[in-house]
């Protein structure tokens, strides 16, 4: 959205589609995600993420074929900002490699139609505030690691891709770039909006042979 800080507080729905959608990250088996060993290295980095990004809230994510959702929320209350890292280290502890990671409290148990969703994302920009330690040394690690030039507002959704990007490129490339050059955005105002997405992320897997995305 035009003038939109990136950085700022807020619920976001960001999704990373491959280099001609093509289905390198492993395929859908009786409604199921099953990863090969590049979803395995999609999903190690977002699990990285979640952990590192204290200021962010991964409320549901998951790995596709030839895609990414997650649903994240950049938040700058204190208060909220630890209870939700606790629920982190809770939920971390208890993982056993789903490939949709469930930590929202308030998750829908609803039937909502998600229809076209895919179809209603905006899409591209950068900006953001400073980001704590732990996100300073991660991406700056793997900007000398990578050689990625960091010319966007750190903390922010846009520098968030570009980092992402770049290291599961490196590892599971190495040379030309395995995403789009562009990604989707859709920033979250409201509740409803908010349950639709997160169970249309939930039931990606078994709506992926109606998928828009699926070629």
């Amino acid at each position: 959205m035009k003038n939109w800080d990136y950085s700022s507080a807020a619920i976001y729905f960001i999704t990373l589609v491959t280099q001609n959608r093509e289905c390198i990250f492993g395929s859908i088996k009786e409604d199921k995600m099953i990863l090969n060993e590049n979803g395995q290295i999609i999903e190690n980095e977002l699990l990285k993420s979640i952990k590192i990004r204290n200021s962010w809230f991964f409320h549901n994510w998951i790995v596709m074929p030839n895609h990414i959702h997650l649903l994240i929320e950049i938040q700058n209350n204190k208060v909220s900002r630890e209870i939700n890292n606790l629920s982190k280290e809770i939920e971390t502890s208890q993982i056993e490699r789903s490939h949709i990671v469930e930590t929202h409290s308030s998750a829908s148990t609803f039937d909502i139609s998600t229809t076209n969703i895919a179809a209603n994302i905006a899409e591209t920009h950068c900006c953001a505030p400073l980001r704590n330690h732990h996100e300073n040394n991660y991406e700056n690690n793997h900007a000398n690691k990578y050689g990625s030039q960091l010319s966007r507002k750190p903390n922010s959704i846009s520098s968030f891709v570009a980092i992402f990007k770049s290291v599961t490129t490196k590892q599971v490339n190495g040379l030309d770039s395995i995403w789009q050059s562009n990604y989707h955005d859709h920033i979250v105002r409201n509740y409803k909006t908010f349950e639709t997405i997160y169970n249309y992320i939930k039931t990606n897997p078994s709506s992926w042979e109606t998928d828009s995305m699926k070629l």
